[in-house]
């Protein structure tokens, strides 16, 4: 989970860590992305994308066939391992399906500026599976044939984060302004949720379930309806 320019990997409710990729501009990621295989990666601004090596602790640039670094979102697809997303501004968007060695531009991406998107394995795609992207107008989805980007329902507001349940992938969560969204029905309507701070990240863990990050740095678990416990290091 990727917090301000903190990066946590969290394994049955315990936060580790992880230091970020040192480049020579000091480039901060602002995109982070789990591959089906467990795999971390971050991506950013003058940074490109990266993916972690937890045996070595070390890090390994994907950057070789990128136009540039100007990564400002990535997603890792849900079940394909090799398989990686990166949106370049008005470059548009990329796919890599050996694990970043190779980019390929696939699509220009939604009508507004993306800040993060998602790889989702929900049914119902021509391919498979969705891409939910957070703009600076709402959630923007389209299949993984990038046949047509529309709205994921009518949702409005500069989307600062996007997240959604592998377990339940019709289940979406956003955030506007710091408020906490919820879709049960892969974005068609959206709820807001209570949380006791502002939210400035959300990630998914197998042990906690929905985690979010707060804007007084604090980590949260949801353990019901309105019930959020902190995940501790």
């Amino acid at each position: 989970m990727l917090q301000g320019s903190d990066l946590f990997a969290i394994e049955d409710g315990t936060l580790t860590e992880i230091a970020l990729p040192a480049t020579d501009q000091g480039a901060q990621p602002t995109s982070m992305a789990r591959g089906a295989d467990g795999s971390i990666y971050v991506a950013g601004p003058g940074l490109g994308v990266w993916r972690y090596d937890s045996a070595g602790e070390s890090w390994q640039s994907l950057n070789d066939t990128l136009p540039d670094l100007g990564v400002t979102a990535m997603a890792a697809h849900a079940t394909q391992p090799g398989t990686l997303y990166a949106y370049l501004g008005k470059d548009g968007m990329f796919r890599s399906r050996d694990g970043g060695a190779k980019w390929v531009r696939v699509d220009s991406g939604p009508p507004e500026p993306v800040l993060a998107f998602l790889h989702s394995d929900m049914p119902g795609s021509m391919e498979s599976g969705w891409l939910f992207a957070a703009t600076t107008r709402g959630v923007s989805r389209s299949m993984d044939c990038f046949c047509f980007w529309g709205d994921a329902g009518d949702l409005r507001g500069t989307v600062s984060a996007i997240g959604y349940d592998p377990a339940a992938p019709e289940n979406v969560y956003a955030v506007i302004e710091g408020q906490l969204h919820h879709s049960a029905d892969g974005g068609e309507t959206w709820i807001s949720l209570k949380t006791p701070q502002s939210v400035t990240a959300l990630a998914f863990s197998p042990s906690q379930g929905l985690v979010v990050g707060t804007a007084n740095g604090s980590l949260l678990a949801r353990g019901g309806a309105d019930q959020w416990t902190p995940v501790h290091e």
